[in-house]
Parts: structure tokens; sequence; C-alpha cells
């Protein structure tokens, strides 16, 4: 475990308050505020979606100033360590549309979701593809921050101070949590597939010792997402995206996801379902040629 390598080590429940309240919250609530007082562009415009890149950002310097000259260790021990990062990031990018794009296909295939129009101020169809295109380091900045405050700090600042079941699933409460947060946590289904999805992003990065698999599968989900298919990432709808997507007048709540969209659906419990079952086995599986299981940070 990489976080071993802390000179000055923190103690798990003040690594959850400075991770959630200083590096992650705190930066957005303050991020906003200058937004709201400089600023005159929507947070779900283009300009929105680059100032929430430029917040993420901001929030991976925190935490990585945190780690380096608070713990005294290295920010790549938070797991961005080993070779060929590029193509094990961008490969899973794709792995993480294709999840996201076959549960939109099943959704539209059951009737529950159909094309609408495009809503004034804003742009779908051809005109959104370059847009889309520029906008998906954006999702990769958001994505990655998340992972690092999630699996790259309290996982493994937690697997040395808890039990491990309890390292594991609190830091996946929390992250569904957070996504949950701006509906008044009105969405139980939505907060079971995220839990899903943490616990599967756990497991991999567990096993490859890296988080560059799952900040790219975390990617390509929500780009497809927001970008793609127009539906709502964490309950905020983007005005951008190359196709404009709705529920249907007779799509039923629990199948469609309703407002919140395909992670408040069965399909998206199906689908990350499945992918965690998988996962649960590659991590409980022996690596060939080794007899130690690898863990986040290690090269």
């Amino acid at each position: 475990m990489a976080a071993t390598e802390a000179r000055r080590p923190t103690r798990w429940w003040l690594a959850y308050l400075f991770s959630l309240f200083v590096a992650l919250l705190g930066v957005m609530v303050t991020m906003e505020l200058i937004r709201e007082a400089l600023f005159q562009f929507s947070v779900t415009s283009i300009p929105g979606q680059i100032f929430e890149g430029i917040t993420n950002a901001i929030t991976i310097t925190v935490l990585a100033l945190w780690v380096r000259l608070k713990e005294r260790r290295p920010v790549s021990s938070l797991g961005f360590r080993g070779r060929n990062w590029a193509y094990r990031f961008l490969a899973r990018v794709a792995i993480g549309a294709i999840m996201l794009s076959t549960v939109t296909l099943i959704l539209l295939l059951l009737g529950q979701y159909q094309a609408v129009p495009t809503a004034v101020g804003s742009l779908s169809g051809w005109a959104a593809l370059l847009p889309f295109l520029a906008l998906a380091p954006v999702w990769a900045v958001q994505s990655s921050a998340e992972e690092r405050i999630c699996r790259g700090y309290q996982v493994q600042v937690g697997a040395l101070q808890l039990s491990g079941w309890l390292a594991v699933l609190l830091p996946a409460i929390v992250f569904s949590a957070l996504h949950l947060v701006s509906g008044g946590f009105s969405q139980p289904l939505a907060g079971l597939n995220i839990v899903l999805f943490a616990l599967l992003a756990t497991l991999v990065a567990l096993r490859q010792g890296s988080l560059w698999l799952v900040c790219g599968i975390h990617t390509g989900w929500n780009w497809f997402q927001g970008n793609a298919f127009g539906f709502p990432v964490s309950d905020l709808p983007r005005d951008t995206s190359v196709f404009r997507l709705a529920p249907t007048e007779t799509a039923i709540s629990w199948l469609s996801g309703g407002a919140f969209g395909p992670e408040n659906s069965l399909i998206a419990t199906a689908i990350w379902g499945l992918a965690l079952i998988i996962a649960y086995r590659y991590f409980t599986t022996k690596p060939k040629h080794s007899t130690t299981r690898t863990t986040v940070g290690q090269p």
C-alpha cells in the first residue's frame, strides 16, 4: 500500500475531513461563489463545463499539496504509477463509453427514451460534435479528481487503519452521497447504482495497483452521458450534446431513471452489478507469475 510511504501519516478521519470539506467541497463552493460574482455563464453551458474542469483541477492540486507537504510522500503514490498509462486510460474511456451506450440502447429499445428538439440556447447534432470532442479533457479532469479523492486517497488511508471491508465500503458510500446531495438524496436507486460503480472501481484499482483504468471508465461514462446523449450528470443537465434524449411520456421512472437520468435506472443496476461480479472474480483470482496482490499506488 503506497500510503505507507508517508513520513507523516494522516489519521483516517482527518483524511476524510480534509479531502471532502477542503479539497473537494471547499474548492467547489469557493469557485461557485467566484463564478456567480464575476461571470454570467450558466453552469450547464460550455464555459460552465470548462469552469467545472478548472475547479476540479484545483481540487487535484490541493490534494496533491496535502499529500506532498503534509504527508511527505510522492503524489504518484495516489495511484498514478506504472507504464503505458496513456493506453490504459484511453482504452478504458472507450469501455466507459460503450457501457453507457449499452444502457442507452436498451432504454431506447424498451421505449423509455426518445429524441427531443434542441432547446433554445442549447447545441446538438453536427454543430455539437466539435464541442463534444473538445470537452473530453474536462471530463477526464473531473473524473480523475473524484477517483483521486475516493479511491486514491480515502481507500488507501483507510486500508491502513480500518478493517478491509470498511475501508472499501465507506468511500463508496461517500462517493454516492456526493452525487446525490444536489437532489436531496431523493433517488435511492441512483445511490445504489453509484455505490456499485464505486465498489467496482475500488476492486479494479486495487488489483491493477493503478487508477488509470478506473479514471478512464469514469471519464467515458460521464462524457457520453452528458455530451453525447444529453443526460443529466449527477442531476445536472448539459446544454451541449450530440444527441438530445429524454424520457417518453409513458416512461417508467424506475426503468428510465426519470429526471435523474440512466444512472437512476434498473438497467444501470444490472450493468454495474454484472460488472461488479466480474471485477470481484478478477480481484480474487491470483495473478499469474505473482504471489502477492497489487495495491493502489504500487509501481
